[in-house]
């Protein structure tokens, strides 16, 4: 069956603004039924209205969760899977970056946990959605800046000797460990799976940033809509099958940091990871 993007069921997480709200935009004004993730009700409601009127799509909702949480992220898929029983795009591409140790109410540190955890629980809890309407895709939104990514599975969450740039970074290389290990779990099996860099992108990712230093960075940044290009590439592009597992920039495979292509790490990694989300989510039981 020929890939027509007008046709397909979408979730993307954290699309109240920045790369997810321009990603949501083009993909209602392109037919697609689309769900989205927010924090943020009332952010939700106007983003809901507003993509409503721009794309004329009816086809458009959104679910209520805090990816910091893993209570309500599994309330969350309990609401979705009542509702949704197939899936044909799954982005994850909601994300934080705090400069100062900030745990959840879970005691993890944040931006582990939404940059990470919460992706690869998601991703793991939709499989079957996705199996569903093969052929699937999942995009997972990573960064250049994994390649200033280290692993110590001993110490994840940096909770020692915390370093904000330092944990983006890792959480950054984490999610294309796990984009390469997950595709390669998924061969032949109709569910493809890519990791993208947007760019440096002006959105709320560098709220916590002091001003200054906010500036500073975000000098020359993309536009949101800029940075979207290459999640909505993946999303519509045909005859892409064959890549997954690539890591994207600017709509083309790129190379990446050498240390992802460490399978006996992405290993570790990948079941060090199901350790953590069991001590939350007792029944978790990943499909591959």
């Amino acid at each position: 069956m020929e890939w027509n993007i007008s046709s397909k069921t979408v979730l993307i997480t954290g699309a109240t603004s920045g790369i997810g709200k321009a990603t949501l935009m083009d993909l209602a004004k392109s037919g697609a039924n689309v769900i989205f993730t927010a924090r943020d009700v009332n952010k939700a409601e106007a983003v809901l209205k507003e993509a409503k009127e721009l794309s004329k799509n009816e086809n458009i909702e959104f679910f209520e969760v805090d990816l910091s949480s893993f209570k309500s992220i599994s309330d969350f898929l309990t609401r979705f899977k009542e509702k949704f029983h197939n899936l044909d795009i799954l982005i994850n591409n909601a994300g934080t970056w705090n400069m100062k140790l900030t745990l959840t109410d879970d005691g993890i540190e944040k931006t582990f946990m939404v940059n990470y955890l919460a992706p690869f629980y998601i991703t793991h809890s939709l499989l079957p959605l996705l199996f569903e309407n093969i052929p699937s895709r999942i995009i997972n939104v990573s960064s250049a800046m994994h390649k200033g990514g280290k692993i110590n599975l001993d110490n994840l969450e940096l909770k020692n000797h915390y370093n904000g740039i330092q944990s983006y970074s890792n959480s950054k290389l984490m999610i294309l460990m796990f984009t390469i290990e997950l595709a390669k779990r998924l061969k032949d099996k109709g569910v493809y799976v890519f990791a993208v860099h947007p760019g440096l992108v002006r959105t709320g990712l560098f709220s916590n940033f002091p001003k200054p230093l906010r500036d500073l960075f975000l000098m020359g940044a993309k536009t949101p809509e800029q940075g979207a290009q290459t999640s909505i590439y993946l999303s519509k592009a045909k005859d892409i099958e064959y890549l997954t597992g690539s890591y994207f920039v600017d709509s083309k495979p790129t190379d990446y940091l050498y240390v992802a292509d460490n399978e006996e790490l992405r290993r570790k990694l990948w079941d060090k990871t199901i350790e953590y989300i069991k001590k939350y989510i007792k029944d978790f039981e990943p499909l591959v």
